[in-house]
């Protein structure tokens, strides 16, 4: 009974060495490799769906103020050229307004919004999703923007996981300065949004991105953000801070499996003028 238990676990072991081995052929990639393999295979995208899940809140001290929304978004989209369609359902907090829905499409650079309530098309005249959803969702849909992230290219942790790997992103409180101003200059910001981000000063209480990338397609499969930070001037003196919390949660499938987007022909004529 003994030589065969010993047999048995020789076995076990000889099992878990062989699958440590696979673990690790898994893991020569450096998190800079992968990085580089998905925004290839990102820029070989054509057509894609993306799921969204976006909860935002900020406070402000000066003056007492406080937003609270969730957004869900679902869309799909052909990218050479890009052409979105989104569907939009909008849910604030009570004390900040009722809930909508809009539908939402996105032609080259000009974008179209409707209120499923009002019936009425409107163009956005900066043709920014991020005059409506923020900048971070601006980078985030209809797929990731991977360029965004070139000057933390170093920064990332990589993490094996069943279907392939996470990059790991968490930013000390310069990093994230710096972050910001990506974010503002990546959506046309102005020299005066980064002077504000370099008089601020951010307590950091979590921060992190997560990149879910496939290990056969190196296409990115998911994106997660947990962002928890207060910020104070540092220029103004009545104790002027705000508080902001997102939770970002993003989902791509379908790649180059969407039907063709159809776009109204009223919006496809105002497009061409």
């Amino acid at each position: 009974m003994n030589k065969v238990f010993k047999v048995f676990v020789f076995g076990l072991v000889a099992l878990l060495l062989t699958a440590c081995g696979n673990v690790e052929a898994k893991q020569g990639m450096t998190a800079q490799d992968v990085f580089e393999k998905a925004k290839d295979a990102s820029a070989k995208l054509k057509n894609v769906r993306t799921h969204i899940s976006y909860d935002d809140f900020w406070k402000t001290t000066a003056p007492d103020e406080r937003y609270s929304v969730k957004y869900e978004m679902t869309s799909d989209a052909a990218l050479q050229p890009e052409i979105v369609k989104q569907d939009v359902k909008v849910r604030p907090q009570p004390i900040n307004g009722d809930p909508w829905d809009a539908e939402v499409y996105k032609v080259n650079d000009r974008v179209f919004i409707k209120d499923t309530k009002v019936k009425e098309w409107e163009e956005l005249q900066s043709g920014s999703i991020a005059e409506l959803f923020g900048s971070m969702i601006e980078n985030v849909q209809p797929t990731l923007d991977l360029a965004f992230f070139n000057d933390f290219e170093n920064d990332f942790v990589l993490e094996p996981i069943d279907y392939g790997y996470n990059l790991r992103l968490s930013l000390s409180r310069e990093q994230y300065k710096e972050f910001k101003k990506t974010l503002y200059l990546s959506n046309n910001g102005s020299d005066t949004d980064v002077d504000v981000v370099d008089s601020e000063f951010p307590l950091i209480n979590k921060f992190d991105i997560v990149i879910g990338i496939d290990s056969k397609s190196f296409y990115v499969t998911d994106f997660k953000m947990t962002l928890d930070t207060t910020t104070y001037s540092m220029v103004q003196v009545d104790g002027n801070s705000h508080r902001v919390k997102q939770t970002i949660n993003a989902v791509y499938s379908h790649y180059d499996n969407v039907d063709d987007v159809k776009v109204p022909a009223e919006l496809l004529e105002a497009a061409a003028n």
